[in-house]
Protein backbone atom coordinates (compact mmCIF):
# COMPACT_ATOMS: atom_id res chain seq x y z
CA UNK A 1 0.00 0.00 0.00
CA UNK A 2 2.81 2.37 0.89
CA UNK A 3 4.46 1.64 -2.47
CA UNK A 4 1.21 2.34 -4.34
CA UNK A 5 0.68 5.55 -2.35
CA UNK A 6 4.19 6.77 -3.18
CA UNK A 7 3.63 5.98 -6.85
CA UNK A 8 0.31 7.86 -6.79
CA UNK A 9 1.96 10.84 -5.07
CA UNK A 10 4.69 10.88 -7.73
CA UNK A 11 2.09 10.80 -10.52
CA UNK A 12 0.16 13.62 -8.86
CA UNK A 13 3.31 15.72 -8.43
CA UNK A 14 4.31 15.11 -12.05
CA UNK A 15 0.83 16.01 -13.24
CA UNK A 16 0.89 19.22 -11.18
CA UNK A 17 4.28 20.14 -12.62
CA UNK A 18 3.11 19.47 -16.18
CA UNK A 19 0.00 21.61 -15.61
CA UNK A 20 2.14 24.46 -14.29
CA UNK A 21 4.43 24.24 -17.33
CA UNK A 22 1.44 24.20 -19.69
CA UNK A 23 -0.03 27.29 -17.99
CA UNK A 24 3.25 29.17 -18.35
CA UNK A 25 3.55 28.25 -22.02
CA UNK A 26 -0.03 29.39 -22.62
CA UNK A 27 0.69 32.70 -20.85
CA UNK A 28 3.74 33.27 -23.04
CA UNK A 29 1.83 32.48 -26.22
CA UNK A 30 -1.08 34.68 -25.11
CA UNK A 31 1.30 37.57 -24.46
CA UNK A 32 2.91 36.97 -27.86
CA UNK A 33 -0.50 37.16 -29.56
CA UNK A 34 -1.27 40.46 -27.82
CA UNK A 35 2.13 41.93 -28.70
CA UNK A 36 1.80 40.79 -32.31
CA UNK A 37 -1.65 42.39 -32.52
CA UNK A 38 -0.23 45.71 -31.23
CA UNK A 39 2.56 45.53 -33.81
CA UNK A 40 0.11 44.81 -36.63
CA UNK A 41 -1.97 47.82 -35.59
CA UNK A 42 1.20 49.97 -35.54
CA UNK A 43 2.12 48.67 -38.98
CA UNK A 44 -1.31 49.56 -40.31
CA UNK A 45 -2.04 52.91 -38.64
CA UNK A 46 1.48 54.28 -38.02
CA UNK A 47 3.70 52.89 -40.81
CA UNK A 48 1.28 52.25 -43.70
CA UNK A 49 -0.81 55.36 -43.20
CA UNK A 50 -3.50 56.14 -45.78
CA UNK A 51 -5.37 59.33 -46.51
CA UNK A 52 -8.44 58.07 -44.64
CA UNK A 53 -9.86 60.64 -42.17
CA UNK A 54 -7.88 60.77 -38.93
CA UNK A 55 -5.07 58.37 -39.87
CA UNK A 56 -2.44 60.99 -40.70
CA UNK A 57 -3.34 62.97 -37.57
CA UNK A 58 -3.13 59.84 -35.42
CA UNK A 59 0.30 58.92 -36.83
CA UNK A 60 1.57 62.45 -36.23
CA UNK A 61 0.29 62.50 -32.65
CA UNK A 62 1.88 59.10 -31.97
CA UNK A 63 5.19 60.30 -33.38
CA UNK A 64 5.20 63.19 -30.89
CA UNK A 65 4.11 60.88 -28.04
CA UNK A 66 6.92 58.32 -28.44
CA UNK A 67 9.45 60.14 -26.17
CA UNK A 68 6.85 60.36 -23.41
CA UNK A 69 5.90 56.70 -23.82
CA UNK A 70 9.56 55.69 -23.73
CA UNK A 71 10.13 57.63 -20.51
CA UNK A 72 7.02 56.26 -18.79
CA UNK A 73 7.69 52.64 -19.74
CA UNK A 74 11.37 52.92 -18.74
CA UNK A 75 10.47 54.27 -15.30
CA UNK A 76 7.75 51.64 -14.88
CA UNK A 77 10.17 48.83 -15.84
CA UNK A 78 12.79 50.01 -13.32
CA UNK A 79 10.24 50.36 -10.50
CA UNK A 80 8.75 46.90 -11.15
CA UNK A 81 12.21 45.33 -11.38
CA UNK A 82 13.22 46.80 -8.01
CA UNK A 83 9.88 45.72 -6.56
CA UNK A 84 10.44 42.15 -7.79
CA UNK A 85 13.98 42.09 -6.36
CA UNK A 86 12.83 43.27 -2.93
CA UNK A 87 9.99 40.73 -2.95
CA UNK A 88 12.38 37.91 -3.84
CA UNK A 89 14.91 38.93 -1.20
CA UNK A 90 12.14 39.02 1.38
CA UNK A 91 11.14 35.46 0.54
CA UNK A 92 7.83 36.55 -0.99
CA UNK A 93 6.40 35.70 -4.38
CA UNK A 94 7.34 38.19 -7.08
CA UNK A 95 4.73 37.10 -9.62
CA UNK A 96 2.86 40.41 -9.89
CA UNK A 97 5.92 42.69 -10.12
CA UNK A 98 7.53 40.20 -12.49
CA UNK A 99 4.53 40.27 -14.83
CA UNK A 100 4.33 44.07 -14.68
CA UNK A 101 8.07 44.30 -15.38
CA UNK A 102 7.57 42.14 -18.47
CA UNK A 103 4.69 44.33 -19.66
CA UNK A 104 6.61 47.58 -19.18
CA UNK A 105 9.78 46.14 -20.70
CA UNK A 106 7.90 44.88 -23.76
CA UNK A 107 6.22 48.25 -24.21
CA UNK A 108 9.59 49.98 -23.82
CA UNK A 109 11.26 47.79 -26.45
CA UNK A 110 8.39 48.29 -28.90
CA UNK A 111 8.42 52.07 -28.32
CA UNK A 112 12.18 52.50 -28.70
CA UNK A 113 12.56 50.32 -31.79
CA UNK A 114 9.47 51.74 -33.52
CA UNK A 115 10.52 55.33 -32.77
CA UNK A 116 14.12 54.74 -33.88
CA UNK A 117 13.68 52.44 -36.91
CA UNK A 118 10.08 53.14 -37.99
CA UNK A 119 8.79 50.56 -40.52
CA UNK A 120 11.91 48.40 -40.47
CA UNK A 121 11.72 48.28 -36.68
CA UNK A 122 8.07 47.18 -36.69
CA UNK A 123 8.83 44.44 -39.23
CA UNK A 124 11.75 43.29 -37.12
CA UNK A 125 9.60 43.12 -33.99
CA UNK A 126 6.89 41.21 -35.87
CA UNK A 127 9.48 38.49 -36.45
CA UNK A 128 11.00 38.62 -32.96
CA UNK A 129 7.70 38.12 -31.09
CA UNK A 130 6.98 34.59 -32.41
CA UNK A 131 10.67 33.76 -31.90
CA UNK A 132 10.33 34.76 -28.22
CA UNK A 133 7.25 32.53 -27.90
CA UNK A 134 9.16 29.58 -29.39
CA UNK A 135 12.08 30.25 -27.02
CA UNK A 136 9.68 30.12 -24.08
CA UNK A 137 8.38 26.78 -25.37
CA UNK A 138 11.96 25.46 -25.62
CA UNK A 139 12.77 26.72 -22.12
CA UNK A 140 9.84 24.98 -20.46
CA UNK A 141 9.77 21.74 -22.46
CA UNK A 142 13.43 21.02 -23.23
CA UNK A 143 16.69 20.83 -21.32
CA UNK A 144 18.18 24.18 -20.32
CA UNK A 145 21.28 23.34 -22.38
CA UNK A 146 19.16 23.31 -25.53
CA UNK A 147 17.62 26.61 -24.54
CA UNK A 148 21.10 28.17 -24.40
CA UNK A 149 22.00 26.52 -27.71
CA UNK A 150 18.84 27.98 -29.25
CA UNK A 151 19.60 31.47 -27.90
CA UNK A 152 23.16 31.43 -29.25
CA UNK A 153 22.03 30.14 -32.65
CA UNK A 154 19.28 32.78 -32.83
CA UNK A 155 21.83 35.51 -32.05
CA UNK A 156 24.02 34.24 -34.88
CA UNK A 157 21.06 34.25 -37.27
CA UNK A 158 20.21 37.80 -36.21
CA UNK A 159 23.78 38.92 -36.87
CA UNK A 160 23.75 37.50 -40.39
CA UNK A 161 20.31 39.01 -41.03
CA UNK A 162 21.47 42.45 -39.88
CA UNK A 163 24.53 42.21 -42.13
CA UNK A 164 22.36 41.35 -45.13
CA UNK A 165 19.84 44.05 -44.17
CA UNK A 166 22.66 46.60 -44.23
CA UNK A 167 23.56 45.40 -47.72
CA UNK A 168 27.02 44.37 -46.60
CA UNK A 169 27.79 47.89 -45.41
CA UNK A 170 30.16 48.02 -42.44
CA UNK A 171 28.19 50.54 -40.41
CA UNK A 172 28.27 51.23 -36.69
CA UNK A 173 25.23 49.07 -35.83
CA UNK A 174 26.67 46.01 -37.57
CA UNK A 175 30.05 46.35 -35.85
CA UNK A 176 28.41 47.00 -32.48
CA UNK A 177 26.33 43.84 -32.82
CA UNK A 178 29.39 41.83 -33.88
CA UNK A 179 31.29 43.01 -30.79
CA UNK A 180 28.32 42.25 -28.50
CA UNK A 181 27.92 38.77 -30.02
CA UNK A 182 31.61 38.04 -29.47
CA UNK A 183 31.29 39.05 -25.80
CA UNK A 184 28.18 36.86 -25.39
CA UNK A 185 29.87 33.81 -26.93
CA UNK A 186 32.94 34.19 -24.72
CA UNK A 187 30.72 34.71 -21.66
CA UNK A 188 28.72 31.58 -22.55
CA UNK A 189 31.89 29.49 -22.76
CA UNK A 190 33.33 30.84 -19.50
CA UNK A 191 29.98 30.57 -17.72
CA UNK A 192 29.52 26.96 -18.80
CA UNK A 193 33.04 26.09 -17.65
CA UNK A 194 32.24 27.58 -14.24
CA UNK A 195 28.94 25.69 -14.08
CA UNK A 196 30.62 22.43 -15.08
CA UNK A 197 33.09 22.86 -12.22
CA UNK A 198 30.20 23.41 -9.77
CA UNK A 199 28.00 20.56 -10.99
CA UNK A 200 25.69 22.92 -12.90
CA UNK A 201 24.98 25.15 -9.88
CA UNK A 202 25.52 28.87 -9.42
CA UNK A 203 25.12 31.22 -6.48
CA UNK A 204 22.37 33.81 -7.16
CA UNK A 205 20.88 36.25 -4.66
CA UNK A 206 22.93 34.59 -1.92
CA UNK A 207 21.45 31.16 -2.67
CA UNK A 208 22.86 28.23 -4.60
CA UNK A 209 20.64 27.52 -7.58
CA UNK A 210 20.81 24.57 -9.97
CA UNK A 211 21.05 26.06 -13.48
CA UNK A 212 21.91 22.89 -15.38
CA UNK A 213 21.47 19.28 -14.17
CA UNK A 214 24.52 17.32 -13.01
CA UNK A 215 24.29 15.22 -16.19
CA UNK A 216 24.33 18.27 -18.49
CA UNK A 217 26.35 17.97 -21.69
CA UNK A 218 28.40 21.12 -22.18
CA UNK A 219 30.14 19.89 -25.33
CA UNK A 220 27.22 20.84 -27.57
CA UNK A 221 27.15 24.35 -26.10
CA UNK A 222 30.85 24.84 -26.80
CA UNK A 223 30.40 23.45 -30.30
CA UNK A 224 27.45 25.77 -30.93
CA UNK A 225 29.55 28.76 -29.86
CA UNK A 226 32.21 27.72 -32.37
CA UNK A 227 29.66 27.14 -35.17
CA UNK A 228 28.00 30.53 -34.59
CA UNK A 229 31.35 32.35 -34.42
CA UNK A 230 32.61 30.74 -37.64
CA UNK A 231 29.32 31.31 -39.50
CA UNK A 232 29.03 34.98 -38.55
CA UNK A 233 32.72 35.69 -39.21
CA UNK A 234 32.51 33.95 -42.60
CA UNK A 235 29.41 35.93 -43.50
CA UNK A 236 31.09 39.24 -42.65
CA UNK A 237 34.26 38.32 -44.58
CA UNK A 238 32.67 36.74 -47.66
CA UNK A 239 29.76 39.14 -48.15
CA UNK A 240 25.97 39.10 -48.29
CA UNK A 241 25.68 36.19 -50.75
CA UNK A 242 27.60 33.91 -48.41
CA UNK A 243 25.65 35.28 -45.41
CA UNK A 244 22.41 34.23 -47.12
CA UNK A 245 23.50 30.58 -47.35
CA UNK A 246 25.05 30.66 -43.88
CA UNK A 247 21.66 31.61 -42.47
CA UNK A 248 20.30 28.31 -43.78
CA UNK A 249 23.38 26.53 -42.42
CA UNK A 250 22.68 27.87 -38.91
CA UNK A 251 19.01 26.92 -39.22
CA UNK A 252 20.13 23.42 -40.19
CA UNK A 253 22.44 23.29 -37.17
CA UNK A 254 19.60 24.34 -34.89
CA UNK A 255 17.40 21.61 -36.39
CA UNK A 256 20.12 19.02 -35.72
CA UNK A 257 20.36 20.20 -32.12
CA UNK A 258 16.56 20.01 -31.76
CA UNK A 259 16.62 16.38 -32.94
CA UNK A 260 19.56 15.58 -30.65
CA UNK A 261 17.93 17.00 -27.53
CA UNK A 262 14.53 15.53 -28.41
CA UNK A 263 16.11 12.08 -28.54
CA UNK A 264 17.75 12.76 -25.16
CA UNK A 265 14.29 13.45 -23.69
CA UNK A 266 13.07 10.00 -24.63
Amino acid sequence: MDKEKRAADKRAARGHKEDAILNRVLIWFGAAVVAELVLLLLNRYYVNVTTAPGEIEFAGALLKAWPVLIGVTAVGAVICLLWAIFQAKGGKKATLPGVLFGVFLTALVISVITYRFYGAGVQFLCGIVPVAAVLALVYYLYQHEFFLVTILSALGLLGLWLFRRAGGAHDTLVYAYLAALAVILVAAVLGCRALAAQGGAMKLWGEKRQIFPHSASYGMIYLTCAVVAVAVAAGFLLGTAAAYYLIFALVGWLFIMAVYYTVKLM
